[in-house]
């Protein structure tokens, strides 16, 4: 009867679903992001440079040059966060120096991570896709796959 018992309650806990944490995002699986990525425009060029993940961030700094001025910068920051789920990841946009506006990651796939904050009034939403070699695609829009939004094709750069 203890035999029995004792295989009973071994059978019922290889039975109850493990109630594991997900795996905790890291600033390293988007290793692919670092680097100098250019965009040409008709009028100029739009440019973003990451630096390789390190403590667990990634930094970057992006720039539209026109008519050979500046016209818009912004610094960036790819930082672990608490999210509402647990540990995640943040995009931290900076435009033109002002307050910082958090993304938090919505979606971590090979090649492909999206940030995202329903609260902001443009964008919403901020992808960014790996598309071969030295390719890069970028988009900023409101959230949908449909509506406003704005793509940005780049190819590394020198």
């Amino acid at each position: 009867m203890r035999a029995a018992r004792g295989l009973l309650a071994l059978l019922a806990a290889c039975a109850a679903p493990a109630d594991a944490p997900a795996p905790r995002p890291v600033a390293d699986e988007i290793s692919w992001l670092a680097g100098h990525w250019v965009m040409s425009t008709t009028d100029g060029q739009v440019e973003e440079q990451w630096l390789p993940p390190a403590g667990g961030t990634l930094y970057g700094v992006g720039r539209t040059v026109s008519e050979g001025e500046t016209r818009f910068f912004e610094f960036l920051a790819i930082e672990p966060r608490e999210g509402p789920g647990g540990p995640t990841l943040a995009y931290v946009a900076r435009p033109a120096g002002r307050s910082p506006t958090e993304f938090l990651l919505v979606e971590l796939a090979p090649g492909r991570v999206v940030f995202g904050n329903s609260g902001h009034d443009f964008p919403k939403r901020i992808i960014y896709e790996r598309r071969g070699e030295g390719r890069l695609h970028a988009r900023v829009d409101d959230g949908t796959d449909a509506g406003e939004g704005e793509d940005f094709e780049y190819r590394r750069g020198k």
